[in-house]
């Protein structure tokens, strides 16, 4: 979704930006190069482990929160917030009403249906988030489960990482 659909890179880097602030042993520039595309409870794990797994859930939500947060104050700052990525307008509107089609994403779903939201991006009925799977990129889960939604035999099908190039 982000990178293929949407662009947060603003919002991302704000929350980290805004969890730096919380916990000054974080490397964000580090955090920042490694991040993208890994689900943020991942990300948490591996950058904050002191926080106890059961609290997990929480903050993944908390974060993600920020990430919408910081990106509506830099759009009302006249900055890109959330943006749509070229192309997509015109695949989106021809996959309207059809329904094989899914969208897979590393981010949970508070986050993934509130940034779809923001640049006028249909949730469709066939949406997998981070919330829905035990692992995600760099294994095939997400994808896999977005398949079996729309009623694609996985044997017979290869993701699709670049859809607006």
């Amino acid at each position: 979704m982000d990178g293929t659909l949407i662009d947060s890179t603003a919002g991302v880097q704000g929350a980290w930006e805004y969890w730096g602030r919380k916990n000054p042993h974080l490397d964000i520039h580090e955090i920042l190069r490694t991040s993208h595309g890994v689900r943020t409870i991942d990300n948490l794990r591996k950058w904050c482990p002191e926080i106890p797994e059961e609290e997990m859930p929480q903050h993944v939500n908390e974060f993600e929160l920020e990430i919408v947060n910081s990106a509506k104050r830099t759009a009302g700052e006249g900055k890109p917030g959330i943006i749509l990525l070229p192309g997509v307008e015109k695949i989106i509107q021809e996959l309207e009403g059809k329904k094989r089609w899914a969208i897979c994403t590393s981010a949970a779903t508070a986050y993934a249906t509130a940034a779809l939201q923001t640049v006028g991006i249909p949730v469709p009925s066939n949406f997998v988030t981070a919330d829905d799977v035990s692992r995600g990129k760099p294994f095939p889960d997400p994808y896999l489960q977005g398949a079996q939604k729309c009623g694609v035999d996985i044997e017979k099908c290869t993701p699709s990482f670049f859809l607006y190039r």
